[in-house]
């Protein structure tokens, strides 16, 4: 019978059949591996074997890696996450933003100078100021809006009100569509409101002490040294002449 032809019976035979050598492989008898085992010994391979890890010791070396890995997942559920870290910091910076809002309206590009002096990276600025359009505590066209109307109602001319609102960190790009309206009218007009409103309360003193405190009234408003002067004399003279004629 031909090699090819003779029948299998291991594979040390096999490949001996076959004109291969191989270094046979020696195994350790089971009582003495578990003897060894028994006494807490490491295994060793026996002479010629190229070092495979036996059944045995392949479990033992699965359990080991199983308890590694319940380890690490432990350490990690009790230690504190980058993730939860973060949160942390957003929900601060946050706060931070409510409580400087309530103080007074401020742009929200000033409340990110603001949160990055405080040492928050940028990171943590841009979640809580996503955080802070949400809950409304900022609003740039609402609140340049609503600034502009307050700012107007009480005699402030469109230039002061631009500089103090780039003072609060709002930008030309936002201040100028709410602006356009007051910029547009007659600011000679506009500015002998102020000073018609002031000097009404003053007819009880003196025309000059009328004039000039009339006058800072309406500088102080924003509107130029020398448009407050003209219009505060008209508006002086005005008001005497009208309190002359309610007398007659």
């Amino acid at each position: 019978m031909s090699a090819e032809a003779t029948p299998f019976r291991d594979a040390e035979a096999w490949l001996a059949a076959r004109g291969i050598d191989r270094e046979p492989i020696h195994l350790q008898p089971a009582a003495a591996a578990e003897d060894a085992d028994d006494q807490g010994s490491a295994w060793k391979p026996a002479v010629g074997d190229p070092g495979e890890v036996r059944p045995r010791e392949a479990v033992k070396l699965a359990q080991q890696s199983a308890a590694d890995a319940a380890l690490v997942a432990g350490e990690r559920a009790a230690a504190p996450t980058a993730e939860s870290g973060l949160e942390d910091e957003v929900a601060r910076a946050v706060a931070f933003v409510r409580r400087s809002a309530a103080a007074a309206p401020q742009a929200e590009g000033r409340l990110r100078e603001k949160l990055s002096d405080r040492g928050h990276p940028s990171a943590v600025v841009d979640l809580a100021l996503i955080q802070a359009r949400r809950e409304r505590l900022v609003d740039d066209a609402a609140m340049v809006a609503a600034l502009v109307e307050e700012k107007r109602r009480a005699g402030h001319a469109p230039a002061r009100i631009r500089r103090d609102l780039r003072a609060r960190g709002f930008e030309d790009a936002e201040l100028d569509p709410a602006l356009a309206a007051a910029e547009s009218e007659d600011q000679e007009a506009a500015a002998f409101a102020v000073a018609a409103e002031r000097a009404a309360r003053l007819s009880a003193v003196p025309v000059d002490t009328a004039f000039r405190r009339v006058a800072a009234h309406v500088a102080r408003r924003g509107y130029p040294d020398g448009l407050a002067r003209k219009v505060a004399r008209a508006a002086v003279f005005a008001s005497r002449d009208q309190a002359d004629s309610a007398g007659r």
